[in-house]
């Protein structure tokens, strides 16, 4: 007769939980690595690079794909990167792993990345998708309940999406066209283009325009627009009511709504309030024309 512990009994299953958890490294000897799996609806899919490009679109069945395509520069092999696949629940985070890297929560060695690496991902409407990179564009079309990109350094553009939206980059224009719910969208240099069927907006830039649109209400919270260097354009429902403080430091304020100006009239600042008031509208430009269209 065996006999077992409950003592080792636990021991194994904490043993093969934290292996479940840690992942193992994979496609280090390959050019090319391939994922696929099912998950559960509303699970959260995470990638994470260090140097290239995230495209994401809309998968045609209920099956999650992921393809990942190495690009060594100078003396690099394809021997320094693998990936790190993590799974916590029902989510999984996928990341690019450089020289001795061992998973996706090891930083405590140098990034090698000599090696590019670029991502296209499938996934199903009904996940959540984040997408992250050091230095790349993020594309994602039609893909995702609610969506989360940032680089340090790329453009992103965010197509058609059923849920929130939160987007940032150190250097690069964003476009989100087809929002359906809020958006939170910043960029240290480049312009800022917003279109959301509902939901409230908050842009901000170093240096470029801001052009955002929602086309229909409820709005919900208040609303900020940020340039230090750039044109503010913001254009809503005909029928909207709320407040304004809008503030240019060298440059004109537009309207197209009815303002009931609260304080002292200044062509460089205007506070007052739309109709019978509600959420505020924050708009400030160091240098730039500010305008409030009807849409």
């Amino acid at each position: 007769m065996i006999r077992i512990s409950l003592r080792a009994l636990a021991a194994v299953g904490v043993s093969a939980l934290a292996s479940r958890a840690m992942g193992a490294q994979q496609g280090r000897d390959e050019a090319t690595f391939v994922w696929s799996r099912q998950m559960a609806s509303g699970a959260t899919l995470t990638i994470t690079n260090g140097d290239g490009p995230i495209t994401v679109r809309e998968a045609s069945g209920d099956v999650v794909q992921v393809r990942a395509v190495k690009d060594p520069r100078s003396r690099a092999s394809i021997r320094d990167v693998a990936f790190d696949i993590r799974e916590t629940g029902s989510n999984v985070e996928i990341c690019t792993l450089y020289d001795q890297q061992t998973s996706c929560r090891d930083r405590s060695r140098g990034r090698d990345t000599r090696v590019r690496v670029e991502y296209t991902v499938s996934v199903p409407r009904s996940l959540r998708v984040r997408a992250l990179t050091g230095n790349g564009e993020i594309t994602i079309e039609r893909a995702g309940a609610d969506v989360t990109a940032s680089t340090g350094n790329g453009a992103i553009r965010i197509g058609e999406t059923a849920g929130r939206v939160n987007v940032s980059t150190g250097n690069g224009d964003i476009q989100v066209d087809g929002a359906n719910g809020p958006v939170s969208a910043s960029t240290g240099t480049g312009r800022v283009s917003v279109l959301t069927s509902r939901g409230a907006v908050n842009a901000n830039t170093g240096t470029g325009d801001i052009d955002v649109r929602v086309k229909g209400k409820p709005i919900d919270g208040d609303m900020r627009f940020i340039s230090g260097s750039g044109s503010i354009r913001v254009t809503l429902p005909s029928d909207f009511n709320g407040r304004v403080d809008a503030t240019s430091g060298n440059g004109t304020l537009r309207s197209e709504f009815e303002i009931s100006v609260v304080g002292r009239l200044s062509a460089q600042h205007v506070r007052g309030t739309i109709g019978r008031g509600g959420p505020l509208i924050r708009m400030s430009t160091g240098s730039g024309t500010i305008e409030l269209r009807k849409g």
